[in-house]
């Protein structure tokens, strides 16, 4: 009966031995660490109309996010418009140019984001075109400043203010615009370019989104503010 006990005994403690020994095999297992990838947000802008024909139109898709930080394309194509468009673009450049926005109507972009893990998000922004038969005048503008701006070109002094639209209310329409220098408190007038009769100081262009502003002296160092009057 003793040796039976006995027995009993070494049976379980040789079984506690074990379990023991299976527990600690199990904490000693490698714990998997890696996370989900997860998928980027595309953004492509908001939507914009302008009252002019744009010769090219910047579609820019820098807002766009992702939480690995792994963006490696952007890509854009026209959805639907009332003509076709030609769109300039690197895949890895957050953005594109889209040129011959000729014709009135909605053009409608998709942008297409896609990270290292090729996961993708798409988004939308439409840009309207509207050619009135004249702008009209309002007796009291609004006006959105561009401040402290940086010249493009030293040796032509150009500020590209690419998609200025998108800065003003839908359906707003510009009436004036002006720039000061640093050095001065004087607003000067821009003209618009098609508007220009011969030489003047300063010119803007609604055609390429580009303000083509030519000072009588060399202004490197100067960080203008531009302002523009609008009606909405």
């Amino acid at each position: 009966m003793k040796r039976h006990l006995y027995s009993s005994r070494n049976l379980i403690f040789t079984l506690l031995l074990l379990c023991v020994a299976c527990d600690k095999e199990e904490d000693a297992a490698p714990i998997d660490t890696r996370t989900q990838a997860i998928a980027p947000v595309a953004h492509a802008g908001n939507d914009t109309t302008m009252y002019r024909p744009y010769k090219e139109y910047v579609l820019n898709g820098s807002a766009s996010t992702d939480p690995d930080s792994n963006i490696v394309s952007y890509q854009w194509r026209l959805m639907a418009g009332p003509s076709a468009v030609n769109i300039k673009q690197h895949f890895s450049d957050v953005k594109a140019y889209a040129s011959e926005l000729s014709m009135p109507g909605n053009y409608d972009f998709e942008l297409t984001v896609t990270d290292a893990d090729k996961l993708t998000a798409k988004d939308t922004v439409t840009v309207t075109i509207i050619v009135p038969t004249e702008v009209p005048a309002c007796s009291d503008p609004k006006e959105f400043i561009f401040k402290d701006l940086v010249w493009d070109y030293s040796w032509i002094m150009e500020i590209d203010i690419y998609n200025f639209y998108s800065n003003l209310p839908a359906n707003s329409q510009i009436q004036k615009i002006y720039i000061k220098r640093d050095n001065s408190n004087e607003w000067e007038p821009v003209v618009y370019l098609a508007e220009s009769s011969g030489y003047s100081l300063h010119t803007w262009d609604y055609g390429n989104g580009v303000f083509v502003i030519l000072p009588n002296q060399n202004m490197e160092d100067d960080t203008p503010d531009v302002k523009i009057e609008y009606c909405d």
